[in-house]
């Protein structure tokens, strides 16, 4: 069972993921000890290690979809 510190940094790992939030505002949390940067690093890791953006993948199944076979 996870613990509600791996819930709070899986969640803003997706909103990295995502775009929703940035490397300087990760960089800020850092600095007012919100995070830190070990954790930092653990959140960004998970867009580079995916490399498929949700949005992306989404958009390639529904045009693969319409597209002659």
């Amino acid at each position: 069972m996870k613990t509600g510190a791996e819930y709070f940094l899986d969640y803003y790992k997706g909103r990295f993921a995502k775009g929703e939030i940035t490397e300087e505002q990760l960089s800020q949390m850092v600095t007012a000890g919100t995070i830190s940067e070990d954790e930092k690093q653990y959140i960004m890791k998970g867009k580079e290690q995916s490399g498929n953006d949700p949005d992306l993948v989404t958009y390639y199944e529904m045009t693969q979809g319409i597209l002659p076979k």
